[in-house]
Parts: structure tokens; C-alpha cells; sequence
């Protein structure tokens, strides 16, 4: 009994040695994400012991440990939300992501010998835009895997280069050769400002380099997104009509609201992540533009006071106007026309979401024509 009990003893000591021995080199898989990363969309990513980490753009945010065995570690990001789950590949050079909806998310280890920001070299030549039909034209797909080649021909161009913006145009031109969907990716270099056009189109690439400082943001697209197929599909489902001649993707910042990533297609928006539909203006062009209107207007009534107010009723100066009272018609009477106010407003609004920025322009203007009072009720 004597001998058992000590042979029991010995395995005990055995196992917790073992487990004393093994915890510091867990510890130590996770210890070794630290130190500066070669990020997937462009610049460093400086991870700190602290648990913090920052990146080149100005963005940052804390990480955590969550499966020391593999080295398998959180990161979240201060702006925008969002949160990568990574490992270290065996040799502790690389990170990849373990979450499926993100398998372009992928870091290189800065500093380790025969390693680079980009994983390949990319041409201009060896992109081509990839479509679908929809109806009679072809619509561009599979946009999250374009971009990823985009951003690496734009590291060659500037090791910092973060993709801000990705525009769909259907090009429709004199010249049947140029016609088509042609997709434009936007980089912003974060240390000098200046900025890089990379255009798609089934025929190839082309980039043209910004010089000038460029105010695009400083948020990185994210890699993985609804692919614009998606979501005209969904803007359709709700609502919009007809072909889709332009789209954009980027992240909004809307005047005292926070920071949205989502498409703009057609007289839609929606959120680039989700696919949910987002019913309010994410661009704060409509309440800018009609702040500066009602800036005008409010300058208009005062001058028409102070006019009918100034001149005699029998002067008969080109100036005068009459006083028509509470029920003028007059177009700027606080308060006479409420409803034809209301109805302007909702023509405005169905000419910015369904129509073109001349159509919007000529409606606010009060320039509409009868093409626009069928289309917009103007």
C-alpha cells in the first residue's frame, strides 16, 4: 500500500511538472504575434505586449489571446467595429484568419527574413473585371477577391496603400469597343496623402497616380463585403427599378451619426457587411444641400419684407410689391404653403434617389420640366 501510495505521488509531481513546463510555451504561442505585421489591405499593423495594437491609417484598437495552444488571437478594432480571429502559421511568420467569412484577412511578420509587404507582384495586365449577366448588360462580381489583387499592385506603388473607395460605372459611349461595366478602386497613401486610380474593365488595368494631397478618409475598406451582384439584388427586392448604371462602396461618415460602410446602388443603401437596407442619408448631402437653401431663402423673405415694408402701395416703383396679407400666395410666406412645400421636398427627394444630379439640381432650382413633373411630381 506503502509502494502505491508513492508511485502515486510520483505521477502527481510528474503531471504538475509537466503542466508547469508546458503553460509558459502556450503562453508563449500568443507572445509571439507581437511585434509589427505587413497588413493584407497595405501598411503595418504594430502589435504591443499591452494588448493593443495601432496601425499606419490612425486606426487601432486591443487584442487578446484566445487559444494559446495555437496561437490563435482576437483583434478589435477601434473604427468601424471590426474583429479578426487569427492564428500564427507554424514558423510564427504569417497570421490567417480562422473565421470562414474572412479568408482574405492575412498578415506577414515585418523584419523576418525573406518576407515581403506583398505577396506577389501584380501587373496592371493580369486583372480583368469578372461579370454576370443582368438583363441586356453584364454586371461586375466577385469584387472582394478584385480588390484584394487591386490593393497588392497598389502596395508596389506605396507600402502604406489603403483602398477608401471602389466605384462602378456602366460606361455607355459612342465607341462600342469602351462600352461596358468598368470598376475604379481609390488608395490613399495615410503618409503623404496622395492618391492612386486603379480602373478594371474586361479588358484590363489601368492606375493613375494623385500627387496632389487627397482628403478620401483615412478607414480602410474592410476585405470581405456583399459583392455588388448581392446587392442590386437586394436594392431591387426593395424598390429600385430598372438598370443600375452606377454604384459605390465606401465608409460614410454622416454629421453626428457614426461611421457607415455600405453601397450606394441605385436609390438604395445598403450596408456593405449585413445586406440589410439602410433608410436614412449616410452621405449628409441632402440635409447640407438643404441647409444652404434654407440659408438662401430665409436671406429672400427677409429682402421681400424689408421691400414691401420700404416702398409706398402708389409709388409705382419697379420695386414695390404688394402686401397680400396672411393668404398670399407669395413662394417664400412662412407658413401660406406648407403643402406645396411638403410636395417639393418629396419631388426633391424622389429626384436624388431616383434620378441624376441634374435632375436633383433642376427640381431644387425650380426648373422642372414636364418629363420631371411625370417622373418626380414636381
Amino acid at each position: 500500500m506503502a509502494k502505491a501510495r508513492s508511485l502515486t505521488l510520483i505521477f502527481l509531481n510528474i503531471g504538475a511538472a509537466a503542466l508547469l513546463m508546458t503553460t509558459p510555451a502556450h503562453a508563449g504561442s500568443c507572445e509571439a504575434v507581437v511585434g509589427k505585421w505587413a497588413w493584407f489591405v497595405g501598411g503595418e499593423v504594430t502589435i504591443k505586449s499591452d494588448g493593443t495594437f495601432t496601425q499606419q491609417s490612425g486606426n487601432s484598437g486591443t487584442w487578446e489571446c484566445t487559444d494559446p495552444a495555437r496561437g490563435a488571437v482576437t483583434l478589435r478594432w477601434r473604427q468601424g467595429g471590426f474583429v479578426n480571429q487569427l492564428a500564427l502559421s507554424p514558423d510564427g511568420r504569417g497570421l490567417s484568419s480562422t473565421d470562414p467569412s474572412q479568408p482574405l484577412v492575412t498578415a506577414k511578420k515585418v523584419g523576418v527574413a525573406g518576407t515581403a509587404q506583398s505577396a506577389r507582384t501584380v501587373s496592371p495586365s493580369d486583372m480583368h473585371l469578372s461579370t454576370q449577366p443582368d438583363g441586356v448588360r453584364q454586371l461586375p462580381k466577385d469584387l472582394p477577391e478584385l480588390m484584394r489583387a487591386a490593393t497588392e499592385r497598389a502596395l508596389q506603388w506605396r507600402p502604406d496603400a489603403i483602398p477608401v473607395a471602389l466605384e462602378f460605372t456602366e460606361r455607355d459611349v459612342p465607341n462600342p469597343a469602351m462600352r461596358g461595366p468598368e470598376v475604379r478602386f481609390s488608395f490613399l497613401s495615410p503618409s503623404d496623402s496622395t492618391g492612386l486610380f486603379l480602373t478594371v474593365t474586361v479588358a484590363g488595368a489601368t492606375t493613375h497616380e494623385v500627387r496632389q494631397p487627397r482628403d478620401w478618409g483615412v478607414e480602410p475598406l474592410p476585405p470581405v463585403f456583399v459583392d455588388l451582384p448581392a446587392a442590386v439584388r437586394i436594392a431591387r427586392e426593395h424598390g429600385t427599378k430598372g438598370p443600375v448604371n452606377r454604384a459605390s462602396l465606401r465608409i460614410w461618415s454622416p454629421s453626428g451619426a457614426p461611421a457607415v460602410f455600405a453601397w450606394m446602388v441605385g436609390n438604395k443603401t445598403v450596408n456593405g457587411a449585413s445586406g440589410e437596407v439602410i433608410d436614412y442619408d449616410v452621405t449628409g448631402y441632402i440635409a447640407n444641400y438643404n441647409e444652404q437653401w434654407e440659408r438662401a431663402a430665409r436671406g429672400l423673405r427677409a429682402l421681400m419684407r424689408s421691400m414691401r415694408g420700404g416702398a409706398s402701395s402708389g409709388s409705382g416703383s419697379a420695386f414695390s410689391i404688394p402686401d397680400a396679407g396672411p393668404s398670399s400666395d407669395a413662394p417664400y410666406d412662412d407658413g401660406s404653403k406648407a403643402r406645396e412645400a411638403y410636395e417639393r421636398n418629396a419631388a426633391e427627394s424622389r429626384a436624388y434617389w431616383g434620378g441624376s444630379a441634374e435632375d436633383y439640381n433642376r427640381i431644387k432650382n425650380g426648373e422642372c420640366t414636364w418629363s420631371d413633373s411625370s417622373r418626380y411630381g414636381c
